[in-house]
C-alpha cells in the first residue's frame, strides 16, 4: 500500500518537474507571465535605453503579458510585435548562441542591424562583441530553430 503511494507521489512530482521546465516561446517572469521582466520592448529603439513598463498599457503576444512606458509605446508594439519583440523570445542571446535557454538583465542590451538582443549579463554582451556579432547571431539562430521545433 504505501509503495503504491510512494509511486503515485512519485509520478507526480516527476510530471510536475516536466511542466516546470517546459520551453515557453517567450521568456515570462513566474509571476505575473511578463515578457522583457515587465520593461518596455519599444523604448530600446525609441529612446535608446531600457523603460519600465506600466500595468496600464499593456497588450498579450504569444501568451505574454508585455508593458509599456506609455499608450503610444503600446500602440507601437501592437502594429508591429516581431518588429519590437526582443530576438529568441526575451531569453539571453548570449546563452541562446551557446545553447542554452537563460534569464536576462533588461539593462544589458543592443541593437543590431534593427533586432533586439537582451543579455543576462556584460559578460554575454561583451563577448558577443569580441567575437563577432554577426556570427554569434548566426550560432544562436541555429540554436533557437532547434528549440522551435521541438517545442
Amino acid at each position: 500500500m504505501y509503495r503504491r503511494i510512494a509511486l503515485v507521489v512519485l509520478i507526480l512530482l516527476f510530471i510536475g518537474a516536466a511542466k516546470a521546465f517546459a520551453f515557453e516561446e517567450v521568456n515570462r517572469t513566474y509571476l505575473g507571465g511578463l515578457a522583457v521582466e515587465g520593461y518596455d520592448s519599444t523604448a530600446y529603439f525609441t529612446k535608446a535605453a531600457p523603460a519600465q513598463g506600466d500595468g496600464d498599457f499593456s497588450v498579450e503576444y504569444k501568451g505574454a503579458k508585455w508593458r509599456f512606458a506609455d499608450a503610444k509605446s503600446r500602440d507601437l508594439f501592437a502594429a508591429n510585435p516581431e518588429g519590437y519583440a526582443p530576438q529568441y523570445g526575451g531569453y539571453c542571446s548570449n546563452q541562446m548562441s551557446l545553447g542554452n535557454l537563460a534569464d536576462i538583465d533588461p539593462g544589458v542590451w543592443l541593437i543590431f542591424d534593427g533586432k533586439l538582443y537582451l543579455f543576462g549579463h556584460d559578460a554575454g554582451k561583451d563577448r558577443w562583441e569580441a567575437t563577432g556579432i554577426a556570427a554569434r547571431i548566426k550560432d544562436a539562430d541555429k540554436n533557437w530553430q532547434a528549440f522551435l521545433s521541438n517545442k
